[in-house]
This record gives C-alpha cells, structure tokens and sequence, in this order.
C-alpha cells in the first residue's frame, strides 16, 4: 500500500485520481477527512493516526498543501518517516510543495498538468471515446472554441453530446457547433466580463438582453460558472502579470490580460464563496423555488456586489 500522495496540476485530473486512489487504497467512504492548509498540525496527525471505526483504510485529503504553515510541514515530514498502516495521505496543491521529497520518499509525487494546444485537442478526442462518442481534429477545435479551455467543461460538453447523439455515434465540427453557440458570442461575453469587471448594470443589461432573445438560462449559468471558475485559477497567478496568466492557462495574451485585470477585482476568498454560491444557484434553477432566469439574476447580483449569502467573502 502506498501511505502518501502528492497529487498536482488540472482540477478534474486531480479529482479523478483521488477516485483511482480512493479505490486502489480500499479507503473508507464514511471515515475519509479533509482539511486544507490552515488546519492544526495536531488536527491532521490525529486523523492519520486515528484507525477506521468499520476497520477499512482512512483517507486523508490536505487541500492547498502549497500554503502548509512551517510547523505542519514539520510534523508532516516527521510523520512520513514512520507512517500509519491505516491510513492514506494525499496532499492537494498546485504545484512543487515543501513536503515534495518526503512524499517522494514515502509514497509517490502524481503531476496532472492540463493538456495545451494540438495536445488539448488530442485529450478531447481521447475523452470522447470514453464517452462512445467519435470526434475528429476539427470537431475537437471547435468544442474548445465554443466551451473553452477548462478539462471539466470540455468534458461536460462531450456528456451532453453523448446524450444527445447515442452511443457510438460521430460527432463534426458543424454539429459541435449547433450544439454549443460560441462561447466567445460577444454578447455572452458582454454579460460575463460585466460581472468580471463588477460593472453590475453592465452585467445585468447583458444578460437581460440574452434572456428576452431565447438564450436558455441554464447556458448562460454555464457560461458565468466557466468564467468565475477561470477567475479564481487566474486569481493565484494574477499578481505575477499576465504572461503568467497565460503561461498557466495557454491562454493568448489579450485574453490572459483581461482575465488577470478582472481577477484582480475580486479577493480570492470571494471567489471561492461565488463558486460554492453558484453550486447552491445550480440547485435552485432545477428544482428551486425561484424561476431560472430569477435564481441566475440573484447570483449575478451576489457576486459582483460582494453579498455572497451569508458566506464570508473577506475584503478586498
């Protein structure tokens, strides 16, 4: 059994390899613990050391292990020379962390950078086989065209198109493209850049405008969920410029300056709250109280104005 991971790089590639680990380690669903960096030394030693109660392997996640104080590195490193038998580490972070050789040492370092240019291309046609689709060069261009560069929508939208097309069934460009509207559509980019730019009368205009010409509230939710999520990846790296934005992203330059600037609007605790507003909006528009169109023009104004529903945003 391999008592410690280090696990790094695209969002979904690390869930996704939590699961395999989850699985390969026989760990406990209802006994699995996750902190994040800000947690006591004392608190994550206790639950590696603390057996499962139903007898199975306790797996405990640290998130942004990048930002581990000194003293829980410390007892971490420590730990790592004798670790428990019952227990499995996996440290989250976005890159190289202070515990990288402990962990090397101990268990294995995993480093799951996403996929950029022809190779990007390449991952969407390899994910839609896993999804019985069949899609060629030109059909994967303009799915990251329209959807973006982001693992988890792209892999969103080959679901959706598994779902509309059957199984097995070949997907073009030409049917991507009725599928998913561009993203790029400047008016869906009226409305997002609005709330990127906490220009709220900008961003509300917008997507008024959208919602009264047909567009399903959903995909404009889509969209806005898309962007507040590439805010808060930009977020991390927007004070180091935008060459770095775009070094992160594969991202062209325009397009990382922008993000970088709007990024810079928003703390990146508030954008952490809008993510977990927006995951409550997702709930509310399929089955909530509130029409779609009223539940998505609620989040809107949340967001940009900083009142993220009893959630603590921070300061800016």
């Amino acid at each position: 059994m391999t008592p410690a991971y280090l696990v790094t790089g695209a969002e979904l590639l690390v869930d996704e390899a939590l699961e395999r680990i989850r699985a390969e380690a026989g760990a406990d669903p209802l006994a699995e613990a996750s902190f994040d960096a800000t947690t006591a030394p004392a608190e994550l030693l206790t639950a590696l050391e603390t057996p499962s109660l139903l007898g199975g392997r306790r797996l405990v996640v640290v998130r942004n292990a990048d930002d581990l104080s000194k003293d829980a590195v410390d007892a971490l490193s420590r730990y790592l020379e004798a670790p428990s038998d019952a227990a499995v580490l996996v440290l989250v972070g976005r890159g190289r962390t202070k515990l990288h050789a402990a962990v090397k040492a101990a268990g294995a370092v995993i480093a799951l950078e996403a996929p950029r240019g022809r190779a990007l291309a390449g991952w969407v046609r390899t994910r839609a086989r896993e999804h019985r689709l069949t899609i060629d060069d030109r059909g994967a261009w303009a799915l990251v065209d329209a959807v973006g560069t982001e693992l988890r929508d792209l892999d969103g939208a080959l679901r959706q198109l598994a779902t509309a097309s059957g199984r097995d069934a070949r997907v073009s460009a030409a049917e991507v493209r009725r599928a998913f509207p561009r993203v790029a559509d400047e008016r869906v980019f009226a409305f997002t850049d609005g709330v990127g730019d906490r220009r709220l009368s900008d961003a509300m205009t917008a997507l008024r405008r959208l919602l009264d010409q047909g567009d399903e509230p959903l995909a404009l939710f889509g969209a806005l969920v898309a962007h507040v999520r590439r805010l808060l990846r930009v977020r991390r790296d927007a004070d180091r410029g935008p060459r770095a934005v775009g070094d992160a992203l594969g991202l062209p330059a325009w397009r990382a300056e922008r993000l970088a600037r709007q990024s810079r609007t928003y703390a990146e605790d508030e954008l952490v709250a809008a993510m977990a507003l927006l995951a409550d909006t997702d709930v509310e528009m399929k089955g909530g109280d509130l029409p779609p169109e009223a539940a998505l023009e609620r989040a809107v104004v949340e967001i940009v104005t900083g009142h993220l529903g009893g959630r603590s945003p921070g300061t800016r």
